[in-house]
């Protein structure tokens, strides 16, 4: 069971820092899509990595990644390298991050997992008392949503709400119970393009009277960069 976690851990390292092609990105999306714990550490993995996006950039010489990636992973090997759990519980502290931060540098997430039809984010309050792993499937036109912590008040309900820039609140649907739910997106919201803000607020039952967050909003997340599903 614990080999199964460590290797959907790598596996989420993988997608999230943008080594995955193909079949194998494509499975690893879908898997996203309808495993709320799998995504739960993609979001996990991009939240770490982007703490690297402060560094000052740098362009190495073309042929550098070329002659470490064959001194550390040599090209007869097969399998790809998050999978070579001997290397992977051998790096530690630095080393850990020297190799995150060369993968970073020369596959960079951007153009993949932010500009892709599966976006993943993470709603969560000030107070850290209500969370929510978000997936936004645009090529199907719906969101997935996972509470990780936190829960409506006694007699009262969670809406799910989106806008795209400078645009109000609108109402995705309503979350009556239970830990996920998958949500339909309105056309207003699955066309938008750039920015797309979510947002989770606590209700009376049936949901907003005035059409937009009436009670507590828990907290909103912005997802960059959303693009037209391809």
């Amino acid at each position: 069971m614990s080999e199964d976690r460590d290797n959907d851990d790598m596996l989420a390292a993988e997608y999230a820092i943008g080594l995955l092609e193909g079949a194998d990105r494509d499975t690893a999306r879908a898997r996203a899509a309808s495993d709320p714990a799998f995504a739960a550490r993609i979001i996990g993995w991009e939240s770490r990595l982007s703490q690297m996006a402060d560094l000052p950039e740098i362009n190495p010489p073309a042929a550098a990644k070329a002659a470490v990636m064959q001194r550390v992973f040599p090209a007869a090997a097969e399998t790809s390298f998050w999978h070579r759990l001997g290397l992977w519980q051998a790096l530690t502290g630095g080393a850990v991050a020297a190799l995150l931060l060369l993968a970073v540098a020369h596959w960079q997430p951007g153009p993949q997992n932010q500009t892709g039809p599966l976006y993943t984010t993470e709603i969560m309050s000030q107070t850290g008392d209500f969370r929510v792993v978000a997936v936004v499937d645009m090529a199907r036109s719906e969101v997935i949503l996972t509470r990780t912590a936190g829960a409506a008040p006694e007699g009262r309900i969670l809406q799910v709400w989106a806008h795209g820039p400078d645009a109000p609140a609108q109402s995705v649907g309503l979350w009556p119970d239970g830990e996920t739910v998958r949500l339909p997106l309105p056309p207003e919201i699955a066309s938008v393009r750039g920015t797309l803000t979510l947002g989770v607020s606590e209700e009376p039952p049936g949901g907003s009277p005035t059409g937009s967050p009436s009670g507590r909003v828990f907290g909103t997340s912005d997802i960059p960069n959303v693009s037209e599903a391809i």
